[in-house]
């Protein structure tokens, strides 16, 4: 990885990155999806969570989720709450 040759090393990394924010009518930032969940669509949303990560559908904070099933509460208390 030569970055002074030239080289356009981090183009395609950072261009991934950007299509995953989502922008309103006027250019500013409606939310985040984070790459590392596949499974559940969880996002930044200076709206909703306090800009923290939230879940989109439900908007529950991942923190409190995790925290949770840290806490040894069973998978429907967690999907519950």
């Amino acid at each position: 990885m030569v970055v002074r040759d030239g080289q356009l090393v981090f183009n395609d990394v950072v261009e991934s990155y950007l299509k995953r924010i989502k922008y309103d009518a006027e250019g500013y930032v409606l939310f985040i999806q984070l790459p590392a969940y596949t499974v559940a669509e969880v996002v930044v949303d200076p709206n909703r969570g306090f800009g923290q990560p939230i879940f989109a559908r439900g908007g529950a904070r991942l923190e409190d989720t995790l925290s949770m099933f840290q806490a040894a509460e069973s998978l429907g208390e967690v999907a519950n709450e």
